[in-house]
C-alpha cells in the first residue's frame, strides 16, 4: 500500500466524471456551487469542466478561502466568483436572483442544473421557486450536517429533489480528520502565544460525527474531557466511551476551553450561557457556519475587543469578564492546512454519483424528502478508493 505523489489527488472523482456515460450527462449540466475555496475545489472544477460541464458560478465560503486557490479558478477556469458574508447570503436575494439567472441560461441550451451546497443556503431560495423554473433545476447536494438539517427543516416545501451525504459511512471518516484537525489548530495557535492545551478542562458540546472525533483527540492530548449533547441517548454513548456527562450549565462553568460541534442552525451556546463560563474561557467552533455561539451578542455586550494572538479574539465584557473566540467564531479546523485530498476524494465521489442520479431524473427520488445516497454508492466509492490506495 503506496502513496501517490503525482497527478490527481481525486481520483475516483476524475475516474467517474470520465465514465462516458457520465461525462456526457455532465457535459449537459450546469453547475452552482456554494463552497469552501481550497486547491480541492479547483481541482473539482477542473474535472468538471474538462468534460464540458458548464459552471454557471462559485460562492466562496467565508473565512475558507485559499488564495492560490482562488486565483487559479478565477483566472485559469475563468469562473464566476461571488465573495460575500453570511449576512448578505443569508439576507439578501443574492442567491435567488442566481438561481434566476442560472434558469434564463438552461431555457436557451437546455442543461439541467445542479446546486452543490455547504451549510444549506439554498433552501429558503429553492422553496420560493415557481413550478417553470423548477423544471431546469435537476436538485441539490448538501455537504454538511448544518445544512442537512436546514433541508429537513424546508424540505416539505422544496419543489425539486434533495440529497444529502452529510450522514452517510463515508463521511464518517472525513469526521475523524474533521475533529483531528480542530484540536490540532486549537494547540497550533495556543503554542504560538505560549500556551499549552494539554491538563485544561474542555468541554465539546455535540457528540455526532466531529464531535465524536474532537472528544477523542482530546483525551489523548491529555485534556479532562466533559461532553454534553442535548439528546441523552448521545450523552449515554459519551458516558459509555469514558467522558464525564452533567448539566450543561454546570459543565459550562468548568470549561477552560469549548468546542462546538452541534450543526444546529439555531445555535449551541446562547449569550446568557456564554456570561456563566468562567473568565478566559476560549470557544472554537467545528461547524460549517459561525452560528455554534452568538457570536453576535457577544460582541455587542463587550466593551472592548483585542486581537490575542493569532486567529484569537479577546472580548471583554462587564464585570472584568474575558471570552476568547477562535477564528471570529468560524470553523477552527480550517486554521491548518486542511484535510488530505484523498479522504476528501471519499465524499466528493459519493457528491458527484449523487448529482449523476439527479442528472439522470430517477424516478425512484422522493420530493419533498432529504434523500441519502444508496448503499450501492458507498460500496462503490469504497472499493475504488481501495483499489487506487493499493496499487
Amino acid at each position: 500500500m503506496g502513496y501517490h505523489f503525482h497527478g490527481s489527488q481525486l481520483r475516483v472523482f476524475r475516474k467517474y466524471t470520465r465514465i462516458d456515460e457520465n461525462a456526457e450527462l455532465l457535459g449537459r449540466s450546469r453547475f452552482i456551487l456554494l463552497e469552501h475555496v481550497l486547491p480541492t475545489t479547483a481541482e473539482m472544477i477542473l474535472h468538471l469542466k474538462n468534460v464540458g460541464a458548464d459552471i454557471f458560478a462559485l460562492l466562496a465560503k467565508p473565512y475558507s478561502i485559499d488564495s492560490i486557490s482562488l486565483a487559479k479558478i478565477k483566472s485559469d477556469y475563468n469562473v464566476r466568483v461571488i465573495e460575500e458574508s453570511y449576512a448578505t447570503l443569508e439576507n439578501t436575494n443574492i442567491l435567488d436572483n442566481l438561481i434566476a439567472e442560472a434558469v434564463e441560461k438552461s431555457r436557451e441550451d437546455s442543461r439541467d442544473i445542479v446546486i452543490l451546497d455547504v451549510g444549506g443556503y439554498f433552501s429558503l431560495p429553492l422553496s420560493r421557486i415557481d413550478d417553470e423554473a423548477q423544471k431546469y433545476i435537476a436538485g441539490v447536494v448538501e455537504d454538511t450536517t448544518f445544512g442537512h438539517n436546514r433541508y429537513l427543516q424546508n424540505s416539505k416545501s422544496i419543489k425539486v429533489p434533495i440529497y444529502s451525504v452529510a450522514r452517510s459511512n463515508l463521511k464518517e471518516i472525513e469526521a475523524r480528520f474533521v475533529g483531528r484537525d480542530a484540536v490540532y489548530s486549537m494547540d497550533h495557535v495556543l503554542r504560538q502565544i505560549g500556551i499549552t492545551i494539554s491538563g485544561r478542562n474542555a468541554l465539546v458540546i455535540g457528540y455526532g460525527m466531529i464531535g465524536k472525533n474532537v472528544a477523542r483527540t482530546l483525551k489523548s492530548a491529555d485534556l479532562n474531557v466533559n461532553v454534553y449533547d442535548k439528546h441523552d441517548n448521545k450523552n449515554l454513548h459519551a458516558f459509555i466511551d469514558g467522558y464525564h456527562i452533567h448539566k450543561k450549565r454546570e459543565l459550562l462553568k468548568n470549561a477552560d476551553i469549548i468546542f462546538s460541534a452541534t450543526g444546529d442552525p439555531k445555535g449551541a451556546i446562547s449569550f446568557q450561557e456564554i456570561e456563566e463560563t468562567k473568565d478566559n474561557v476560549i470557544l472554537a467552533s467545528v461547524g460549517s457556519k459561525d452560528s455554534e455561539f452568538d457570536i453576535k451578542n457577544l460582541k455587542e455586550q463587550s466593551i472592548r475587543e483585542k486581537e490575542f494572538g493569532p486567529n484569537l479574539m479577546e472580548y471583554r465584557l462587564p464585570h472584568s469578564k474575558h471570552v476568547i473566540v477562535a477564528k471570529h467564531g468560524t470553523a477552527v479546523n480550517f486554521i491548518l492546512p486542511s484535510l488530505p485530498v484523498e479522504i476528501l476524494d471519499l465524499v466528493f465521489s459519493e457528491i458527484i454519483l449523487c448529482s449523476l442520479l439527479l442528472i439522470k431524473k430517477d424516478k425512484e427520488i422522493e420530493r419533498g424528502v432529504v434523500n441519502v445516497s444508496p448503499d450501492v454508492f458507498l460500496d462503490r466509492v469504497a472499493l475504488d478508493w481501495l483499489r487506487f490506495v493499493n496499487t
